[in-house]
């Protein structure tokens, strides 16, 4: 598996494939409620699918990201991503 989780910590490793997406789901669905940490130190690339869960969470929740100095495109989509401005009605 590409992410580790440990606690309250989602740790991205490598490249992290569409096939990660319901052990990460199930991760979150466990912390629903709590502030979890996301972190992207080692990650290369991210899903859409992925991202999207990731995105999902902080829409609801508290989260926090820990990323690499390398400037990657996925980085930049997270950071960018304004929970205020996304309506789901």
């Amino acid at each position: 598996m590409a992410i580790v989780f440990d606690d309250k910590t989602a740790k991205f490793e490598s490249v992290i494939y569409e096939d990660e997406v319901v052990a990460l789901r199930d991760f979150l669905q466990a912390n629903a409620g709590d502030e979890v940490k996301f972190d992207f130190n080692a990650c290369e690339d991210v899903h859409l699918a992925v991202l999207q869960l990731v995105m999902a969470y902080k829409k609801s929740y508290n989260c926090t990201y820990e990323f690499s100095p390398e400037d990657k495109l996925y980085m930049r989509v997270l950071k960018g991503f304004d929970s205020s401005e996304n309506n789901c009605n």
